[in-house]
């Protein structure tokens, strides 16, 4: 064997290592380790060595990783529950497409990605994953590229956030009433409220919470 191919099939086994501990650690603690943890538990000694491999594994796919952000590692589409179970108090959540926080977009599902959360974000309530497009919500601090976290229902009450749909296009926005007449409302200067009282208009479900990768 070539010392190329020697060093990159020791290159592989590190990074399976290191993605092998991942899973591992999200499972025994329902977060994320520190890349000194994975250090340890991988038996690697470079810090720098980890980041590049989280990196690789990221550009393949099967993490989510945000290199300068603390433990904030997140474990993609794992499908087979059956050898890879995960703790009772942990529940995957799909990632079911983008919604807008600007004008409304044309909605389409698209389960590519899927999330672990912590079951007492959600507790027995159905919920998906959406991810925000626009700054229409910024002052209720919903930023571009949050994912939210939605639970599914039909109906809402004045002042709760929602997913909604206006005929085919989806948009997130704080529900309420002007003048009697049902609204959804920006929370943003910029944007103007949208008339909610048509046959086309329907609540996707109530936003009760959120992920965001950094901090602006």
């Amino acid at each position: 064997m070539s010392t190329n191919s020697h060093e990159a099939s020791k290159s592989e086994k590190s990074i399976d290592r290191v993605y092998n501990y991942v899973k591992y650690y999200i499972k025994e603690n329902t977060f994320s380790p520190s890349v000194r943890d994975i250090c340890k538990g991988a038996g690697l000694k470079s810090t720098s060595s980890v980041h590049t491999y989280l990196k690789k594994l990221d550009e393949m796919g099967l993490i989510e990783y945000r290199p300068g952000m603390r433990r904030a590692i997140i474990i993609k589409n794992q499908d087979d529950e059956a050898q890879d179970p995960t703790p009772a108090d942990v529940v995957k959540l799909p990632c079911i497409g983008k919604i807008t926080a600007g004008q409304p977009i044309y909605a389409h599902e698209d389960y590519s990605d899927s999330f672990y959360v912590n079951r007492s974000i959600i507790g027995s309530n159905e919920c998906f994953l959406l991810k925000v497009s626009g700054t229409s919500m910024i002052n209720a601090h919903i930023m571009d590229g949050d994912y939210l976290i939605v639970r599914k229902q039909s109906s809402c009450q004045e002042g709760d956030i929602v997913a909604a749909l206006i005929n085919d296009e989806a948009t997130v926005k704080r529900f309420g009433k002007m003048n009697g007449v049902p609204y959804l409302f920006p929370e943003n200067d910029m944007y103007s409220p949208i008339p909610f009282n048509t046959e086309d208009c329907r609540i996707l479900g109530k936003v009760i919470g959120l992920h965001r990768y950094s901090i602006y």
